[in-house]
């Protein structure tokens, strides 16, 4: 075939490893449960939002800042695509189904595990609107363990909504002027006001998905401490911010369909919600989303790539018998396959966290920073990798993967740089020795590594942080990998530094 077809398969069906994963974790009535609903996005994620995501990113949200009468509105007018999409993210449940009652009491287990694996089949298509489901998630999340529905009944509900009808989309004003890692320098400050309500004055630099109806946002009290610490969190909604003004969306490399935009807060109203460890909280969850979105732009572009080049013919034979596009390929599923397991064990440690799991919550607190740097970091090379293994038809635009490409850089930047997850990860396990749980699960299947680990460990200092982060990563992913059964890709993951592949991911 001179140049192939692209693939028309569901994203459930293309993903095995996927299904093998949940059938192991979940027993049979949630899996009963959860099945026909992947199986139903894999197939909508396919063929209904794949072509839709295209047009959307090629049809950026546009910021209108007044009507025709000159009143400020500073609405967001999105492409009938976006709004397509909208319809079959939320419709779905991947947020809703964490917040409904019922649901929580039939399958407690299976909630987050179904919520993320729809996510996956989801953002394999559009990561750009997993963005705005996270953030959703994210505040329905701080809200419900910070007041819970006594305080915040109504707000979670629409939150949770799987109409848009009724939908309110969550939001995080968390990044300043003063810098996105140091949160602690931020300088927008909260006043009391003349009833005794609060308000918020300051500018945000990162809003995304900026039209939110529900915003969680950092604000220092007046006179507070500095640093963090006189940090509080906030919520925001948008049917009560007056004086809330949208200065412009950003043009960004990547994640172009959902709008990202500078923010203006001049006595905006705010309910305090909790002190900063509240809306780091719902950063730590955004970590978790973050890996699931690049392990699906990896599942997405080897899926394309290995289509391809089992169909392209090349020097008298389809690409794929060639034994070095072959390699490459396997390396790059096996990358994505350790990836895919050290990201699900997370979501289920989250799960079992929530469900009062002391010693999960503990592993759970130290993986979350590792998981999302060694993911974010992986996204890139696998996605150009793919590029190459199909060439010069996968570099222009009628391909989906120029798209992603753009689309994975973002994810080693997102909700903390590699640098800084590094050291979030060092200091998780100095204070509360989260990464021993996860060291005896090594144990059982690489003794030696686990020693040399925790040896390591005794004397580390922050310029050490990545690669320690990033054997340990390895490590759990070859133990993951041996404890389902599949030592082919263990044993080509434990020959191999973590994300390098030789003469391509170097």
């Amino acid at each position: 075939m001179p140049i192939p077809e692209p693939p028309d398969v569901s994203y459930w069906d293309a993903s095995p490893a996927l299904r093998e994963l949940l059938s192991a974790k979940l027993n049979r009535a949630d899996l009963d449960w959860a099945a026909p609903q992947l199986a139903a996005m894999g197939d909508a994620a396919a063929r209904t939002v794949a072509p839709l995501a295209a047009i959307a990113d090629r049809e950026s949200p546009r910021l209108v800042t007044h009507d025709p009468r000159g009143n400020r509105v500073d609405r967001i007018d999105y492409h009938p695509s976006y709004r397509e999409m909208q319809r079959l993210a939320y419709g779905s449940g991947m947020v809703g189904m964490k917040y409904d009652e019922t649901t929580l009491a039939a399958h407690p287990a299976a909630v987050q595990l179904t919520g993320f694996a729809l996510g996956y089949l989801f953002a394999m298509a559009e990561m750009g609107l997993y963005c705005p489901v996270c953030m959703t998630d994210g505040v329905a999340r701080i809200l419900t363990l910070h007041g819970g529905r006594e305080r915040f009944g109504a707000t979670i509900d629409r939150l949770a909504s799987t109409r848009l009808e009724s939908l309110w989309t969550g939001a995080m004003f968390l990044t300043e002027k003063t810098g996105g890692s140091d949160v602690g320098a931020n300088e927008t400050i909260a006043r009391r006001d003349a009833s005794g309500g609060w308000s918020l004055t300051g500018t945000k630099w990162f809003c995304s998905n900026v039209d939110a109806g529900a915003i969680l946002a950092t604000a220092r009290p007046e006179g507070g401490a500095a640093g963090t610490k006189g940090l509080r969190t906030w919520l925001i909604l948008r049917e009560q911010a007056q004086g809330l003004t949208i200065d412009r969306i950003k043009e960004k490399l990547g994640v172009r369909s959902m709008p990202t935009g500078e923010v203006m807060l001049d006595s905006v109203p705010a309910e305090e919600v909790g002190d900063f460890h509240s809306i780091a909280e719902m950063l730590n969850l955004s970590r978790l989303y973050n890996s699931v979105a690049a392990i699906a732009v990896m599942g997405r572009a080897i899926l394309e790539a290995r289509h391809y080049i089992e169909r392209r013919r090349a020097f008298g034979k389809p690409v794929i018998e060639h034994a070095l596009a072959r390699e490459t390929l396997l390396d790059a599923e096996a990358e994505q396959l350790g990836a895919l397991y050290l990201t699900f064990e997370t979501v289920e440690l989250l799960g079992k966290a929530d469900r009062g799991d002391e010693r999960a919550a503990r592993e759970r607190r130290f993986l979350t920073p590792v998981v999302k740097a060694v993911t974010g970091k992986l996204a890139v090379p696998v996605a150009s990798e793919c590029m190459e293994l199909i060439g010069g038809n996968a570099y222009i635009e009628e391909s989906p993967l120029p798209r992603l490409l753009r689309d994975a850089q973002v994810l080693p930047i997102w909700e903390g740089t590699t640098n800084i997850l590094a050291l979030d990860a060092l200091r998780a396990a100095k204070k509360d020795a989260g990464h021993l749980v996860t060291l005896e699960r090594i144990a059982k299947v690489l003794p030696g590594e686990a020693m040399a680990l925790e040896d390591a460990f005794s004397t580390i200092d922050e310029r050490q942080a990545r690669g320690w982060m990033d054997n340990f990563a390895r490590a759990l992913e070859i133990a993951l990998l041996r404890e389902a059964g599949d030592d082919v890709a263990a044993e080509r993951l434990q020959r191999r530094p973590l994300g390098l592949v030789p003469g391509a991911f170097v």
